[in-house]
């Protein structure tokens, strides 16, 4: 006895061989979706250490700016005052 057939020529599978492919198929699907999952997991986890350390460099760009002005600032408070104890001849 020959089993039947389709339309297209395949055959049709019978209730159990169609419950395997099913539970295959959702077998594979569960498989690939926890690999997706973890990968995520993992992009999510290096985003996030990425970001931290953008937030450090950012805080530690914003002090350095902070030390660069007030350096600055002391700079051009010692030349006024250099350039006044030249003015009175305290200075060479």
């Amino acid at each position: 006895m020959s089993s039947p057939t389709r339309p297209d020529g395949g055959p049709v599978l019978g209730t159990p061989e169609l419950d395997a492919a099913l539970r295959e198929v959702v077998a594979d699907f569960a498989r690939h979706s926890r690999k997706n999952s973890e990968a995520i997991d993992v992009l999510v986890h290096a985003l996030q250490a990425v970001h931290q350390d953008l937030q450090q460099e950012k805080l530690r760009s914003h002090v350095l700016g902070t030390r660069i002005k007030k350096a600055e600032a002391g700079l051009a408070r010692l030349t006024r005052i250099v350039d006044a104890l030249r003015r009175q001849g305290w200075v060479q």
